[in-house]
C-alpha cells in the first residue's frame, strides 16, 4: 500500500516520465527524440530563426510568378519542386547578404527599400525598364494597352487587399524581392572585390611572369579509346590515406538518399487497342446512319451541337485542319487515329464567308440586381434610358462616341472601342454584330445591364466552317491497369532488401532506375519524373535502409515501387560512402601520370609532335600564343592549371604537362619579354584581380557563385520541408 500511495503522490510526474520514456522507445533513439521535440513544428530554420511563414509566403509568390510568366494555370510536379529549391536558395542567399552587409555596416532600412522599389517602378517609363516588370505589363495587357497596365503596377500597393488583384500583387512582391536582392548582391560583391588588398610583391611577381609564349602543342584526352590499354590500379591504403587528408572535400551540405525505383508504365494492351477501335468504328457507323447530327447527339448523349464558325488557323493540329477543310461540306470524316492517343471522326456541316472580327464602340446601362446590388438604377429606369439613347442614335441626334464618356461601364475614358473576335464570343451575339451594318447599332440585354454596340468596322470576310468532331481517348482498360498493378504488387512482396529488389526486377524484365544522392525536396530520380511520393517516403523518419515501399500510383499513368538503399547524413561522410568516388578520382590521376610517362618516354626517344599526334589521333595546334595571365578562352582552351607548368619549360624542348582534365604535349618556341611594370603596379594588380575574380562576365558569375556557396554552407540551417511537402 505504501508503494501505491507513493505512486499516487507522484502520479502526474510519473505519467510524464513514463510518457517520455515510451516516446523515446518508440522513436528508438533519444537524440532523435530531443531533436524532433525541439523542432516539432519547424519547416525551415536559419541561424535559429524559424522561417515557416516566410517560406510559405515567398514560395506562393514564386509559384504565381512562374504561372504568370509562362501563362499557365497549373504547374507540373517538377516545376513545383524547382520553385521549392528556388525559394530556399533565395532565403539562404538573403540571409547571407543581410549578415555580411550588416558586418560591413550596411543595413537596408525601410526607406532604402522604398527608394529601390520606386526606382524599379519608375524604370517602366525609361529606356532600360526592369525586365520582370515588362513581362508583367505584357501579361496584363495582351492587346497592347500598356499604359493602363503600367498605371495598375505603379499603384499596386493600393490593391494589396483587393481580392481581384491579389495574385498580381503577390507576383509584384516576388519581383520586388528579386530586385532588392539584386541591389544587395551588387553592393556586397562590389565591396568584397574592391576590399581585397593585393600586395605590391604579388603584383610584381605576376607582372614579371606575364610573358607570352609561342608554342606548338597537342591536347590529349585520357578518356579517349586510344588510351583504353592504360589500366591504372589503386590500393585500399592509398584511398584511405587520401580520404584522411581530403575528407572535408566530400562534406555533404544536405541529407540525401540512394533510392532504387521499379517503374511500371501503364499503357493500353493489344486487346484494349482492338476494343477501342471497334467501339469507335461502331459509333461512326451509327453517326453516318443517323437522320441528323442533332438526333445523333441526343441518342449518344453528346450534348448540344456546336454552331460556331471556325477559320482554318483556329484548328491547331494541321492533320485535323486538313480533315475539316480539305473535303466537301457534308462529307463524313472517317475514324482517324492521332498518334495512338485519340480517335477522331465527324463532319464539316456548314460553310460561310464571314468577318473574323468586328470593331465596336459600346455603352453600358447597368441596373440593380442580386449580382449588381450597388447600381442606383432599377431595371425600369435602365430600360427607359436605353430606349432614349437608342432614339438619339436612330435619329442621328448624337453618335455613340459622344455618348460613351457618360456610359463607360468601368472602362477608362480613353478606352472607347474594341475588336470583338468570333472565336470566344457567344455565337448569338456575334451573329447579331455581323448582321448589323457598319454605322448602325445593336442592343444586347444582359442579367445586370443593357449594352448598346455601335458597329465601327469589320474585317474582310474569309471562309469559315462549322463542324462536329467526336473523339475517343486511347486509354488502358481497368483490367489492364489492374494487371499492371498486380505486377508491381508481386515485385513488392518478392523482395525484402534493396539488393533482392534489384535482382527480382532484373529477373522479371522490369524497368529499374537507381538514384544516388537524391535530395529531400526532389521530384524526379534520374530522368523519371513525378516520383515525389517515393522520395517523400524515403525521407520519412520511420523509413529504414533496405525497406521496400508501398505501391505508388501517378494518375494511372505509372505505378512505381521504391527501395531505400542507403541514407547519407549531412556532414563529413564515412570512408565507405565515398570509397568509389575516391577510387575513380585516384585512378583518373594515375592514368594521367601513366600517359604522361608513356608519352614523355616517346619524346625522349626522338618522337616528334606530329608523330605523337598521328599515333593518338589528335591535331597539332601550331604557332599558338599563350599568355600567362590569360583565361582559358584566350589561351586556345589550355587549362589554367597547366599554364604555370608550361611557362616554366625551357624553349625548344618538347615536354608533357598535365592539366585538370587533359595532358598537353607542348614545345615552347620562344618567350616574349614581360611588359614593363606599371607605376604602383596598377596594371599588374588589375590583371591579378581579373585572375582572382574573373575577367569575363561568366568568370565573375562563377566566382560570385563560389563565394555565395561558401557563405551558405556556413549557415546553421534546419531544413524539414519534406515533412510538410511530402507530396
Amino acid at each position: 500500500m505504501a508503494a501505491i500511495g507513493s505512486i499516487r503522490k507522484h502520479g502526474v510526474l510519473l505519467i510524464i516520465i513514463v510518457g517520455i520514456a515510451l516516446l523515446a522507445f518508440l522513436l528508438g533513439d533519444f537524440d532523435k527524440f530531443t531533436y524532433i521535440f525541439s523542432n516539432k513544428n519547424v519547416m525551415v530554420k536559419v541561424e535559429g530563426k524559424q522561417l515557416n511563414e516566410r517560406y510559405d509566403q515567398e514560395f506562393n509568390q514564386n509559384l504565381l510568378l512562374l504561372k504568370v510568366f509562362n501563362n499557365k494555370q497549373t504547374l507540373s510536379e517538377l516545376e513545383t519542386y524547382q520553385m521549392h529549391e528556388f525559394t530556399m536558395e533565395q532565403i539562404l542567399e538573403e540571409e547571407v547578404l543581410n549578415n555580411q552587409l550588416k558586418g560591413l555596416g550596411i543595413v537596408f532600412s525601410d526607406e532604402m527599400i522604398m527608394e529601390i522599389s520606386e526606382e524599379m517602378l519608375a524604370s517602366l517609363t525609361t529606356q532600360n525598364p526592369n525586365q520582370y516588370l515588362v513581362k508583367l505589363v505584357e501579361y496584363l495587357a495582351p492587346n497592347g494597352d500598356y499604359q493602363q497596365a503600367i498605371s495598375l503596377i505603379t499603384n499596386i500597393e493600393d490593391y494589396k487587399n483587393d481580392e481581384r488583384a491579389r495574385d498580381i500583387y503577390l507576383v509584384y512582391k516576388a519581383i520586388q524581392r528579386m530586385n532588392i536582392m539584386d541591389v544587395k548582391r551588387k553592393i556586397f560583391f562590389s565591396l568584397t572585390q574592391n576590399g581585397v588588398q593585393l600586395s605590391d610583391q604579388l603584383a610584381k611577381q605576376v607582372g614579371e611572369n606575364n610573358q607570352t609564349a609561342i608554342t606548338q602543342f597537342i591536347a590529349l584526352n585520357p578518356n579517349t579509346p586510344v588510351f583504353n590499354d592504360v589500366k591504372p590500379s589503386v590500393s585500399k591504403k592509398e584511398m584511405k590515406d587520401f580520404y584522411s587528408k581530403n575528407k572535408n572535400r566530400y562534406k555533404r551540405t544536405a541529407n540525401t538518399r540512394d533510392i532504387d525505383l521499379a517503374i511500371f508504365q501503364v499503357a493500353p494492351s493489344a486487346d484494349d487497342l482492338r476494343t477501342i477501335e471497334d467501339s469507335v468504328r461502331a459509333k461512326y457507323n451509327r453517326f453516318v446512319e443517323a437522320s441528323s447530327i442533332v438526333q445523333f447527339n441526343i441518342d449518344e448523349m453528346e450534348g448540344t451541337m456546336d454552331s460556331t464558325y471556325y477559320k482554318r488557323s483556329d484548328i491547331t493540329l494541321d492533320t485535323l485542319a486538313s480533315l475539316i477543310f480539305d473535303r466537301p461540306v457534308g462529307a463524313p470524316i472517317e475514324p482517324y487515329n492521332y498518334n495512338d492517343m485519340v480517335w477522331y471522326f465527324g463532319k464539316p456541316y456548314g460553310v460561310a464567308k464571314r468577318a473574323d472580327s468586328v470593331q465596336v464602340a459600346f455603352l453600358v446601362i447597368d441596373y440593380q440586381s442580386d449580382n449588381n446590388p450597388t447600381s442606383t438604377r432599377t431595371k425600369e429606369s435602365a430600360t427607359a434610358l436605353k430606349d432614349s439613347l437608342e432614339n438619339l442614335l436612330k435619329t442621328k441626334q448624337a453618335n455613340i462616341f459622344e455618348l460613351t464618356p457618360s456610359y463607360l461601364g468601368g472602362r477608362a475614358a480613353t478606352d472607347t472601342t474594341m475588336w470583338v473576335p468570333e472565336r470566344g464570343t457567344i455565337p448569338d451575339l456575334y451573329n447579331h454584330l455581323l448582321e448589323t451594318p457598319v454605322g448602325d447599332f445593336y442592343t444586347q440585354e444582359n442579367p445586370n445591364a443593357f449594352v448598346i454596340f455601335g458597329i465601327i468596322a469589320k474585317t474582310e470576310p474569309i471562309e469559315k466552317r462549322q463542324f462536329v468532331l467526336y473523339y475517343e481517348e486511347i486509354r488502358p482498360s481497368d483490367l489492364t491497369i489492374s494487371n499492371i498493378r498486380k505486377s508491381a504488387t508481386d515485385l513488392r512482396h518478392a523482395a525484402t532488401s534493396a539488393d533482392q529488389f534489384v535482382e527480382e526486377a532484373n529477373k522479371r524484365g522490369i524497368q529499374l532506375v537507381q538514384g544516388v544522392d537524391i535530395p529531400s525536396m526532389g521530384s524526379q530520380i534520374l530522368q523519371v519524373q513525378n516520383v515525389r511520393e517515393a522520395i517523400g517516403w524515403a525521407f520519412s523518419p520511420e523509413t529504414k535502409v533496405d525497406e521496400i515501399s508501398e505501391i505508388f500510383n501517378f494518375e494511372n499513368q505509372m505505378f512505381y515501387v521504391a527501395a531505400l538503399r542507403s541514407i547519407h547524413k549531412k556532414g563529413v561522410p564515412k570512408f565507405s560512402e565515398v570509397k568509389g568516388e575516391i577510387e575513380q578520382e585516384l585512378l583518373a590521376e594515375k592514368k594521367k601520370e601513366m600517359i604522361q610517362t608513356q608519352v614523355q618516354d616517346e619524346l625522349s626517344k626522338g618522337a616528334t609532335l606530329a608523330q605523337i599526334a598521328e599515333k593518338y589521333k589528335t591535331p597539332v595546334v601550331d604557332s599558338a600564343a599563350l599568355t600567362f595571365t590569360g583565361e582559358a578562352y584566350q589561351n586556345r582552351q589550355v587549362e589554367s592549371s597547366a599554364l604555370g607548368k608550361i611557362f616554366s619549360l625551357p624553349t625548344n624542348t618538347p615536354s608533357v604537362v598535365t592539366g585538370t582534365n587533359f595532358l598537353y604535349v607542348i614545345s615552347v618556341n620562344s618567350y616574349g619579354d614581360a611588359p614593363q611594370l606599371s607605376q604602383n603596379y596598377q596594371i599588374e594588380k588589375m590583371a591579378l584581380s581579373n585572375m582572382l575574380f574573373g575577367m569575363s562576365r561568366a568568370g565573375r558569375a562563377r566566382t560570385e557563385e563560389v563565394k555565395m556557396k561558401y557563405f551558405k554552407d556556413q549557415l546553421d540551417v534546419v531544413d524539414q520541408r519534406y515533412l510538410f511537402y511530402s507530396r
